[in-house]
């Protein structure tokens, strides 16, 4: 006997049938917006990555000599001692310049080369180029999927080893040291590709710092502190020092070590700057207010006609501006 039923399901077209349609066709779009905008950020993120890194590439450094390099230019391809003087920010990125310093710590001598930092729209993307050819020679970015900060820094020509940055299992304990305040606020391993060589100890209480020792030996490898907040009037200056007889750490890895935490400490500043104007107008409706009730009050003796001689209009004033006013006064009295 043939049955009776329809070869295809009916629609369900119950009022909690079109809801759930409704719903099933919500997140399948939500689904497509969110591939296709997830994929057009990497192509973004891929696009800057290229931008900042052209000339970028072993061909381009066969045989370069490394200006401005100081001693063993090829090996540490910065000066040993220098400054990273910050620069006005551009449509293109922010950059530290990068002057010889000495002893003394003061200028030694023209800028050899500046730091960039490229925007990206996942991670920003850092490179050191020399000021006498223009050419990129250090390139610096994050890792991801990693626990805390990361970063890799890598020789544009592929020799010598690529240097890791990373807090690694040291995430939690500078979280409560940051917590509390604590001299010593982050710790951060440095690895020479597999093996660990080094650790940085950021300070942020006080003169903000970063100390690199050696893992075995325990003594100071190099060392950066913030060293002036006013460079010609308004930029940050910090002084990078590296030990003549460090023959374990290349001295562009404390320079680029450093202008990470350099561009950290800008980014504070911003929120600070940006948490007091917001204070600020918050407290700007005091006065507005109090010239309200005088513009009201002047409007009603014109509508009456005039104004008498030895009339006292009353402003209200808030007591957070009374008090000082009072303390003022006593000192007179």
């Amino acid at each position: 006997m043939a049955s009776t039923e329809p070869l295809l399901p009916s629609e369900d077209t119950s009022c909690g049938g079109k809801v759930k349609k409704a719903c099933n066709s919500l997140l399948k779009f939500l689904a497509i917006v969110f591939v296709v905008l997830f994929a057009l950020t990497w192509l973004l993120q891929f696009a800057c990555y290229k931008w900042a890194t052209l000339g970028c590439s072993p061909s381009k450094l066969t045989d370069y000599s490394y200006p401005g390099g100081g001693k063993n230019a090829s090996f540490n391809l910065l000066p040993a001692i220098h400054l990273l003087a910050e620069r006005s920010p551009n449509w293109y990125g922010s950059a530290f310049d990068v002057i010889p310093s000495n002893e003394a710590s003061t200028v030694a001598a023209a800028p050899v080369g500046t730091w960039w930092q490229t925007w990206g729209p996942i991670f920003p993307i850092y490179t050191y180029e020399d000021v006498a050819n223009s050419q990129t020679t250090v390139v610096m970015r994050r890792k991801l999927l990693r626990l805390g900060q990361s970063h890799v820094i890598q020789r544009c020509d592929g020799e010598g080893p690529v240097i890791y940055f990373t807090e690694g299992m040291n995430f939690f304990s500078n979280r409560v040291r940051k917590l509390f305040h604590m001299n010593q606020a982050m710790s951060y391993k440095i690895f020479l590709n597999d093996e660990l060589v080094a650790v940085a100890e950021e300070t942020q209480q006080g003169f903000q710092s970063i100390t690199f020792r050696g893992v075995e030996s325990r003594k100071e490898l190099a060392s950066s502190v913030l060293q002036e907040r006013h460079f010609h009037g308004k930029f940050d200056l910090w002084l990078v020092q590296n030990h003549k007889k460090d023959l374990i750490l290349p001295d562009y890895v404390a320079s680029a070590t450093t202008l990470l935490y350099a561009f950290f400490t800008l980014h504070q500043d911003r929120r600070k700057v940006m948490s007091h104007e917001h204070e600020e107008h918050h407290d700007n409706p005091h006065f507005l207010a109090a010239a309200k009730r005088l513009n009201a009050s002047d409007a009603e003796f014109q509508a009456a006609g005039s104004r008498p001689e030895h009339v006292t209009v009353p402003i209200e004033m808030p007591v957070e501006m009374i008090e000082p006013m009072r303390n003022k006064s006593d000192r007179f009295v």
